[in-house]
């Protein structure tokens, strides 16, 4: 696979005061069946809470396939604190799925050269040690997407217009402040949500509620859903401030600079492209009497100061916010047709920068089966499986980033060591156990440059030129499968006797039998494989066989070749993979 990519990092936190004034995109959303005629509330399909990266994600993933959605926050605007500032290669392929990649490239230029890691006694001090991380190798082998830094705050605006663009209502400075079930758990959502200026309320009908309210979710807390874990491991405080840190950089670029002094010690200092925005973050006890509230603008001023080593440096203190390390999970990510998704079904300590990034990981494997309910193209059982396939995986990625903070602690023993995962085996090759083949034992963690078609895994990323119009473009496999919520066969070119592919003619009538629709991707008939092994090789199939892929890029079913009934076959997989195991009517 070449270099290993750098670790990434995150910095939590929420959103002090807003930016900017909020407007829906749309009126109220549209009716969908959920509301009884004259019922005064808003009537929608879903109902998302929370408009962070993760929030937003949800919307604009939905949007793409159709789903109605509104979303409110309590907050005026996106995070004005960076939060998280890696992405790995998995996300920016759900990005690039529905358009948005070249816009957060395009965003992250800037940081490119971010890869200095140091422990300072400040920025204009002495230099304990510094490294330089390796730039991300080329990952080309194994995703047509990049590892990227880039804030938080400058990420969610761009997916935040993306979904506005789509259709999203987006509906920011507005609370929930009660929700009921009236036909039952399982039954559609009343919500009633309160305008923060004005303070005028309306109620809103869904059939499904997200909850993405975070760490504290109150949804979650609602519900009475415990959280299993560590619990808080430490209480950090982040102190975003402007300051020209132009001179004190002297020509360096920090990916992560941590601070060792009288007066700071473990306190991390992180600055983004402009050179005139940074975030000092620090630990805290409330053991030892230390409360948030200790850190008035003038002590922030001054703790600044001291971590950038210039006692006169003009500071401009933007907000101060309180947070906690933690390593907790949900005890169920669904109730009834409640889904809790990023930090309100999971909090991931933040080194690993696994946390935002497996939020959107969520808010993506949940959007596709809501949609295909929604179609009546999948049983509601399919929802089910959002919890049997991305909770295991949210513990499984809160372990590993427990282990990475042990080991970069020094407190990691031999067989943590061991146990610690490659980041992009966690990001990019982590797997859905129970959309396995019966029998099958898939390890949590894959290297995606082993990943080779079989069921439960990602699908493998295989160079292509893709048809467009009357012209060839070059492309991945995966762009295939992304584009509608519905699963895709990708098959060679063995014939019928009559050039029509086999596969082909295997696929319409197995979407006939089970009632759902079922697109193709032919090689010979629509794709060009530019892969040196082939895509049946990467794929464990023969040059005529199929593989059946779902709308996340997960392998759903595989046929080594041509079985002697291959409609029959696939309509079994098709059952199974969307939860249809009944004759359609």
């Amino acid at each position: 696979m070449g270099k290993e990519p750098e670790e990434l990092q995150e910095r939590p936190g929420r959103p002090t005061d807003g930016r900017r004034d909020a407007a829906d995109t749309a009126d109220a959303a549209d009716p969908v069946g959920t509301a009884d005629a004259g019922d005064a509330a808003d009537a929608t399909d879903v109902l998302i809470v929370g408009g962070g990266i993760t929030g937003l994600s949800c919307a604009l993933f939905l949007r793409h396939h159709g789903v109605r959605c509104v979303l409110v926050e309590r907050h005026a605007s996106t995070s004005v604190h960076p939060r998280a500032w890696g992405w790995y290669p998995r996300t920016l392929e759900l990005l690039r799925s529905v358009g948005v990649e070249g816009a957060v490239l395009e965003a992250a230029a800037g940081y490119a050269e971010h890869r200095r890691q140091a422990t300072v006694e400040s920025l204009t001090g002495r230099e304990v040690k510094a490294v330089m991380l390796p730039a991300p190798g080329d990952l080309g082998a194994v995703t047509p997407s990049r590892q990227i830094s880039l804030g938080q705050d400058r990420m969610e605006p761009i997916v935040r217009e993306a979904a506005d663009r789509a259709g999203a209502v987006l509906r920011f400075g507005n609370e929930l402040t009660s929700f009921e079930r009236p036909e039952g758990p399982a039954g559609p959502v009343v919500a009633t949500v309160k305008d923060r200026d004005t303070g005028a309320e309306r109620r809103v009908r869904a059939r499904w509620l997200v909850a993405a309210d975070g760490g504290r979710s109150p949804v979650r807390e609602t519900l009475g859903i415990r959280r299993v874990g560590r619990g808080t491991l430490q209480h950090q405080v982040s102190i975003l401030f402007r300051a020209d840190l132009t001179g004190p950089l002297a020509g360096r670029r920090f990916s992560i600079c941590q601070i060792e002094n009288d007066e700071l010690r473990g306190a991390v200092l992180g600055h983004d492209d402009t050179l005139r925005r940074g975030t000092l973050i620090l630990q805290y006890r409330p053991e030892r009497g230390e409360t948030p509230e200790d850190f008035t603008t003038g002590r922030s001023v001054a703790l600044v100061r001291s971590a950038v080593g210039d006692p006169d440096l003009d500071v401009d203190v933007v907000g101060v916010l309180p947070w906690e390390l933690a390593a907790l999970s949900a005890e169920r990510f669904r109730d009834g047709s409640v889904f809790l998704i990023g930090d309100a079904a999971h909090v991931v300590p933040p080194i690993g920068g696994y946390g935002a990034n497996t939020g959107v990981h969520d808010a993506h494997n949940l959007a596709w089966k809501l949609a295909s309910v929604l179609r009546g193209e999948a049983g509601e059982a399919l929802l089910d499986s959002y919890d049997a396939e991305r909770r295991p995986v949210a513990e499984a990625t809160l372990e590993q980033a427990q282990l990475r903070l042990l080991v970069r602690s020094g407190r990691a023993d031999g067989e943590q060591r061991r146990a610690t995962a490659d980041v992009l085996a966690v990001m990019l090759g982590h797997t859905y156990r129970s959309a396995a083949e019966p029998g099958a034992r898939l390890p949590r963690f894959r290297d995606p440059a082993e990943l080779a078609g079989e069921p439960g895994t990602r699908a493998p990323h295989v160079p292509v030129l893709l048809r467009d119009g009357g012209r060839e473009v070059p492309g991945s496999l995966l762009d295939v499968y992304g584009g509608d919520p519905a699963p895709v066969l990708v098959h060679g070119g063995g014939t019928a006797g009559d050039d029509e592919p086999v596969w082909a003619r295997a696929a319409a009538e197995a979407a006939r039998r089970a009632g759902v629709r079922l697109r193709t991707a032919g090689f010979g008939a629509g794709l060009r494989d530019l892969s040196e092994r082939g895509w049946h090789e990467r794929y464990g199939v023969r040059a005529d066989g199929a593989v059946l892929v779902r709308p996340d890029g997960f392998v759903a079913w595989r046929s080594a070749g041509v079985p002697a009934d291959a409609a029959g076959a696939l309509t079994g997989a098709l059952r199974r993979a969307l939860a249809r195991e009944e004759e359609p009517a």
